[in-house]
């Protein structure tokens, strides 16, 4: 049995006056060390900023000029000269978006962040299943981890309504677990909860914590019998070790996707029926294969493997569901049985960002169903709008469906937004040159290939820009390049028809292509609908391999 403190301020928030509705359920006084702070215990900080909202009533009631606001980081006060608005509605707003910050870690070993991460993210799974409320994805929130910025701050960058923050403090076997909702307008806490539960119980306290949120934002929550509950993972360090993979995973390198195979293997090895870890896996080998950094024959049969791994170790994981949607599309050109998969996972876990993600630029724009597609990217940008991959994906579709003139707006937001970001000037650089403009095209390119290093990709499509803007002698010593490449590693088929195609030489472009549908390159299936393929799209050749891959009658 969980002991659970709870404080709630409807009352106050509805314009009631200053009484606050207090309930104490039990108490829990976790061991504390000599060296304790309590500035940067989540209970003080709520009431401290309880404390400051009751004062801001106050005196904007009493009609003073000089509130007094209380700045619970410092411990101290400092004045606010701007008056509160009169406009400002008597009862709270019905909040539809919610943002959950990841639960920071107050446990002596730093190792421990990743238990507040696993809380963190099946909170956010729990949290999908109210169907009145969007839940912003981790990926985004976890790069606000540590920054320090107040709710405000936070609902200026993301369109949120609510924003839940936490703690975890880990101690031997047992687990005290803090959570605030707070009302990201007015930056006061609605509701509060403290718990503490053993080690092997950390993931059960999402349960009770979306049962807590639901009655707060007024929302329905949905039965907690079947998919969603079979999705819990079993083994807190497995769990650990998995999220650490995706975050290796997510930065879309091929050290980043080799590293993250390390962490999903140990999870395995931690838990041998973690379904997480395998459909991580499945993943990991999928991108290291549509890269091009392995080729199919080695890489799509352990993809493969390890999704249906997954699967058949819980059929209900929205993750596993789209892992082997993405190898039935994109290798295996099942295309209505990979759509399937990818309904299903997003039926199971609406706010599975990958789900949509995939979706959108892996299925349904190659199929040329372009505004379905624009549907399922812009549910993945509202779920995630920080993370690069989905911004650039954004751009990208504005590409495929030839939406010129809104890819480059959507990629220059995103080279502003995220400089470094080595696909954002790539994504340019292909936009550009898909509208004849080649000679700022390859500048772009070239600065991601600056960024990203000689990946056979970017050499190809430098080759493919130069080629077209008629320098032939730097397209043919990119060629060599790639042909170099080759040599020690694995360089797609479809890089060197894009190469040669740039040069004109059509016939030899089309041999590699067959080559690559015969080694059946995830890349491929972008042929019906890129503009990089105008100049072969016409031909027999072509056509027949469209045909091929399910992209024509």
């Amino acid at each position: 049995m969980s002991r659970f403190l709870q404080f709630t301020v409807d009352e106050a928030l509805a314009g009631r006056g200053d009484t606050l509705k207090e309930t104490a359920i039990g108490a829990a006084v976790f061991d504390r060390p000599a060296d304790y702070d309590p500035r940067i215990d989540p209970i003080v900080r709520v009431e401290a900023r309880r404390l400051r909202a009751k004062l801001d009533r106050y005196y904007s009631t009493a009609g003073a000029a000089d509130p007094i606001r209380i700045d619970y980081k410092r411990g101290g006060y400092t004045p606010a000269f701007a008056p509160r608005s009169d406009s400002a509605p008597a009862t709270p707003r019905g909040m539809k978006t919610i943002a959950v910050l990841p639960f920071s870690n107050l446990s002596p070993d730093p190792a421990d962040a990743f238990f507040g991460d696993g809380l963190t993210q099946e909170l956010i799974h729990a949290l999908t299943r109210l169907p009145d409320l969007r839940v912003i994805a981790w990926s985004s929130m976890a790069r606000l981890r540590d920054a320090g910025q107040s709710p405000a701050e936070i609902a200026a960058k993301l369109p949120v309504d609510a924003i839940l923050e936490g703690s975890v403090r880990r101690a031997g076997n047992r687990v005290r677990i803090t959570a605030g909702l707070i009302d990201a307008a007015s930056s006061v806490y609605r509701w509060t909860g403290a718990y503490e539960r053993e080690l092997a119980d950390l993931f059960a306290v999402q349960e009770e914590l979306a049962r807590s949120l639901a009655t707060v934002l007024q929302v329905r929550l949905e039965s907690q019998s079947g998919s969603a509950q079979a999705s819990s993972p079993e083994c807190v360090e497995a769990y650990s070790l998995y999220l650490r993979g995706r975050v290796e995973w997510n930065r879309r390198t091929e050290e980043g996707l080799r590293q993250s195979i390390v962490f999903y293997q140990r999870a395995a090895a931690k838990d041998p029926e973690c379904a997480f870890a395998y459909a991580g896996l499945a993943d990991a080998y999928s991108l290291l294969c549509d890269f091009g950094y392995e080729p199919p024959p080695k890489a799509m049969p352990l993809a493969r493997e390890a999704a249906l791994r997954a699967l058949e170790l819980n059929p209900t994981l929205a993750e596993a569901h789209v892992s082997l949607g993405y190898l039935l599309a994109l290798h295996d050109w099942n295309w209505a049985l990979g759509e399937r998969h990818y309904r299903r996972a997003i039926e199971l876990n609406p706010g599975y960002v990958t789900a949509h993600h995939w979706y959108g630029c892996d299925m349904l724009a190659l199929l040329g169903r372009h505004d379905e597609a624009r549907a399922e990217i812009e549910t993945a940008v509202a779920l995630s709008p920080l993370e690069p991959v989905i911004r650039e994906t954004e751009a990208y579709m504005h590409l495929l469906a030839r939406r010129f003139d809104e890819a480059e707006r959507a990629t220059r937001r995103l080279i502003h937004d995220a400089p470094g970001y080595y696909k954002a000037h790539t994504c340019l650089g292909r936009v550009l040159a898909s509208r004849g403009e080649y000679g700022e095209a390859v500048e772009h390119l070239e600065r991601g290939r600056g960024l990203a290093g000689g990946i056979p990709s970017l050499v190809a499509a430098l080759c493919h820009v130069r080629g077209m803007k008629g320098d032939r002698s730097e397209a043919e010593r990119l060629l060599a390049e790639l042909e170099s490449l080759a040599a020690h590693r694995h360089v797609s088929g479809v890089a060197f028809c894009l190469a040669n195609a740039g040069l004109g030489r059509d016939d030899i472009a089309l041999t590699w292509l067959e080559q690559a549908c015969e080694q059946r390159e995830p890349s491929v299936t972008h042929i019906g609908v890129h503009p990089a393929y105008d100049s072969l799209r016409e031909h027999p050749r072509f056509r027949a391999q469209l045909r091929r891959i399910g992209l024509a009658a």
